[in-house]
């Protein structure tokens, strides 16, 4: 398989980029926060080496062509999440997009928009033609980014052997089919 380059790309609001070892405070930081943990494989507590461990196998991972994890940064490019491109298979176009925010940085659409940034990414430079997020069926606000990043829920329900043992069950899967990016909606016509 052929590496994976991490883009830097932006919107004009957030931007994704390669993580950094600069990034170690900010990472630690955020996956302090239970609901991190509770939702994904992060340990818990976490520590400055967890998040150098993560750093390394992400570098691993893009280097083989399995995957990669990108910092996901506000306008000054500070830290603010990561998002991750993963099962990675360029033969059958498919790929599986994963994501987490700090706290402070949610509710802000930040996460849909680094979806978006990904997703289109991935469809135009690697040739993906089927994008899937698996979020647990329990996390809403998961659920909801994936929706509105234009994926839709396929009805399935599977189980993650990844996952840590007693959390490995009811993960939903919504997938985004490559095309066209969605067309955005013209604004409702002026009432007179």
């Amino acid at each position: 398989m052929d590496a994976l380059h991490p883009p830097r790309l932006t919107d004009g609001v957030i931007g994704l980029r390669a993580l950094e070892e600069r990034d170690v405070p900010a990472i630690v930081a955020a996956c302090r926060d239970p609901e991190i943990p509770r939702w994904t494989r992060v340990p818990s507590p976490y520590t400055p080496e967890d998040a150098r461990s993560y750093l390394a196998i992400a570098a691993a991972d893009a280097a083989v062509g399995l995957g990669m994890a990108l910092a996901v940064t506000d306008a000054a490019d500070a830290f603010i999440g990561t998002i991750g491109l993963m099962e990675v298979d360029r033969e059958r176009g498919t790929g599986e997009i994963g994501y987490w925010t700090a706290a402070p940085a949610r509710g802000r659409g930040v996460t849909v928009r680094a979806v978006v940034l990904l997703r289109d990414w991935a469809v135009r430079e690697l040739g993906l033609a089927t994008l899937e997020i698996l979020p647990h069926e329990d996390n809403v606000p998961s659920r909801v980014v994936a929706e509105r990043a234009g994926f839709g829920w396929t009805g399935k329900v599977v189980t993650l052997p990844r996952m840590p043992p007693g959390r490995q069950q009811g993960y939903r899967v919504y997938r985004w089919p490559a095309g066209p990016p969605p067309a955005t909606p013209p604004p409702p016509a002026a009432s007179t």
